[in-house]
């Protein structure tokens, strides 16, 4: 019995030791995947790194050309309002010129049909026509 107990002894360690070969193949095998996988995690993260670094550039940029056109647009608002001031005061004096004009016009027709009743309708007509474009010019 003692040898056959040893045998039995023996053979389940063979086996036992067979499996553990087995199963450290595997797992060899595993590690080399893990490996290789690893090296291409490396390469993402390198171009992820290199990504985030052109992007924090590409921000950069973005920032110092939006504070350069706000500056352009500030000066040209500024600009602009000057322009729509002075054109303001234009309107407003060609807008009295005008009315000083329309007054003269119907002040000297007022004086001439006083004075002359027999005026020919030519210049009657040239001065309702001026009038009417300055009506209309305002």
């Amino acid at each position: 019995m003692t040898e056959i107990s040893t045998l039995i002894v023996d053979g389940i360690l063979a086996v036992l030791l067979v499996s553990v070969i087995v199963v450290c193949t595997i797992v060899y095998r595993r590690l080399g995947t893990i490996k290789s996988g690893q090296a291409e995690l490396r390469a993402l993260v390198d171009q992820l790194n290199t990504a985030v670094v052109d992007a924090q550039r590409s921000v950069a940029n973005l920032k110092t050309s939006a504070t350069e056109i706000e500056g352009r647009l500030q000066i040209e608002g500024k600009k602009a309002s000057a322009i729509a001031d002075e054109l303001g005061l234009i309107t407003e004096a060609g807008n009295n010129l005008a009315d000083r004009i329309e007054r003269g016009l119907s002040g000297a027709t007022a004086a001439k049909k006083q004075q002359a009743p027999a005026e020919t309708s030519a210049s009657k007509k040239q001065q309702e026509e001026i009038l009417a474009a300055l009506r209309e010019a305002r």
